[in-house]
This record gives structure tokens, sequence and C-alpha cells, in this order.
């Protein structure tokens, strides 16, 4: 029986073919992202590991449709829609109800003007899930399940009354408000000390489980990739070079890319050399 439930193949909620992404610099095309494809299944935790400006950010712009790319081609589905051809009102159906996203710098996403509760049931509110009341107490019981301590009083609070890790978990919240199926999490530890980035990680890994979506995770750090993923995605120079389980991509990597990300990374077996 557990053979065969192994053998079940999960359906794919994200699959993303052939992606292009350009952008117009001083009257010339570059092209960031180039013709990649990619599939997320359902309940899954995929890593999307590459160097800065390698196109990670940019390619998942692109499929939410916040980019200001000026030429974006390929296919993204979602459970069967084509967020690249989507109409404004399916975008906006799709986007914070069935999709959250969490950004790197919390400062900047979150409002200076808002309290805490108001973000955070906002979500609620716009898709018609909750009445304001109920959208508040709401926003407690998420601010509970990030790890927010007190969130009777948090509700009240603007972000610049919080610290930066108290912030990112508020960021986490919106992004669950909805119950969406697929998380997508980019750099969300970047602006963050080693401890609290750990303490992240691990809320993420938790949440995933716990309410069985998918995630994916944007990120430099093969680290982070290795803790918490079942499959990676590396990116170099607009393109995925290499695939696979996170365990043996990380154990027997074939890109030469992929093997400097790991030589590049610290280890306590080896010296440290300082010049």
């Amino acid at each position: 029986m557990n053979t065969l439930l192994q053998g079940i193949k999960k359906k794919n909620l994200l699959q993303v073919e052939n992606l292009h992404v350009a952008f117009s610099i001083h009257k010339q095309k570059l092209e960031a992202v180039r013709g990649i494809s990619f599939t997320i299944a359902a309940g899954e935790t995929v890593g999307l590991v590459g160097e800065s400006g390698c196109g990670k950010t940019a390619a998942v712009q692109a499929i939410t449709r916040l980019t200001p790319a000026e030429w974006v081609e390929g296919k993204a589905l979602f459970d069967g829609t084509d967020l690249l051809q989507a109409t404004p009102e399916e975008l906006r159906k799709i986007r914070g109800r069935e999709i959250g996203m969490v950004f790197q710098d919390p400062m900047s996403s979150l409002n200076p003007t808002m309290t805490i509760g108001k973000q955070i049931a906002e979500g609620l509110i716009y898709h018609k899930l909750a009445s304001k009341k109920e959208a508040l107490q709401e926003a407690i019981e998420l601010l509970r399940l990030v790890g927010v301590p007190h969130p009777e009083i948090r509700i009240h609070q603007y972000p610049h009354e919080l610290s930066g890790g108290m912030r990112q978990r508020v960021l986490i919240a919106i992004a669950l408000a909805c119950k969406p199926r697929l998380l997508i999490a980019d750099e969300p530890t970047t602006a963050l000390d080693v401890t609290i980035s750990v303490q992240i990680l691990e809320l993420l890994k938790a949440l995933q489980k716990k309410l069985q979506m998918s995630l994916l995770l944007i990120t430099h750090d093969l680290h982070v990739v290795a803790a918490i993923c079942d499959r990676v995605l590396v990116m170099y120079a607009g393109q995925i070079v290499e695939e696979g389980p996170v365990k043996e991509v990380l154990r027997q990597p074939k890109h030469p890319y992929t093997k400097m990300l790991l030589q590049a990374l610290p280890r306590l077996d080896r010296p440290t050399v300082l010049t």
C-alpha cells in the first residue's frame, strides 16, 4: 500500500512553460529570463536558487503579473488558468486568495500608515471572505499562528513599532490570510540576522506542512534550500541549468555552476582563508 501511494504522482498546481522576460535598457532589449520551464506540485516545496541578477525575481514577477518588464512570453498555468493571459478580474481573484506572496523587505511592503490588524484583514475583506469584525479577529489568530506574541495588542500597532523579525512574520500572516494554495517567498530572510532567519525558515516549513500548501522559495542560499525544500531549480544567466530532488542535486551536482555554489558554502571541516 505504501509503495502504491508513493507511486501516485501529485497534480501540478503551477506549470511554467518556455517563459521569456525582457526589459528595455537604453533602447536595447535585455532578456532577463530565457525560456525557463518548471512545475510545482500540490503540497510541494520548491527552491529557485541562483545569484543576484540571474533572473529569479524577474521570473516570479512575470508569473504573477507584477513585472515592469516590456516583454513577457510563454505560459504560466495555475490550476489550468494561464496567468499571462488572464483578465484583470481573473488575476484579482487569484492573487492574494489563491497565490500569496512574501517579499524580502517588510518595511517597503507594509503600509506605514495602517495598523497591522487592518493590513492583515484587508485581503479577507476584499475577497469577501469575512466581515470587518470577523477579519480583525482572524488577524489575531493569524498573528498567533505565525508566532507573534500578544496578537491582541499587535493588531493595533504600526509597522515601525515592530522588530524586523516581527514585521516579516506579519508579512507571512498577510500572505496566508486567505489560505492560498501557493505561497511565493522571495528572499524572505535577506534583511534578517542569522538567528531570526532560522526561525522564519522553520516557521515557513511548519506552516507549509500544516496548511498543505505549495511553496516556491526564491533564494541565493543553498543552505536554505537544503533545510526546507523538496526539489531545487538552479538558475544561472536567465536559464534553469539544473533541477531535481534536493538531496540528489546537492550530493551529485551535474552543472558547473551548481558545483561552484556548493564549493562556495562555508564549511566547518575546512579552514577559511582570509585575504
